[in-house]
């Protein structure tokens, strides 16, 4: 999980210095409207990406919860299964006494 951490920080700084080249260019070259929205554009398309990515993130660590839960339910009743099985050993076994 750590990896995708530092992936949603990474594009988090790419994000932030689109932004200052963006304000950059808007200082110092003002006219260039067309790089300027497509600068615009791909700050936007950064953005929804790491909306994305989190929203993946929330949802793998709630798949990641209920696969533990039902795990563990498995582990409880495979342990109640075993105790079972040794009480029906022990009444065929005085069954045939």
């Amino acid at each position: 999980m750590i990896e995708v951490i530092n992936a949603k920080v990474g594009l988090g700084k790419v994000i932030e210095r689109a932004k200052l080249t963006l304000e950059e260019i808007q200082k110092k070259a003002p006219n260039k409207t067309e790089l300027i929205e497509n600068q615009k554009d791909s700050i936007k398309e950064l953005q929804d990406a790491l909306y994305l990515l989190h929203q993946l993130d929330v949802k793998c660590m709630s798949l990641c919860s209920d696969l533990h839960s039902k795990n563990r339910l498995l582990l409880e009743m495979q342990a109640e299964i075993n105790k079972l099985e040794k009480v029906k050993i022990n009444v065929i076994n005085h069954a045939e006494m």
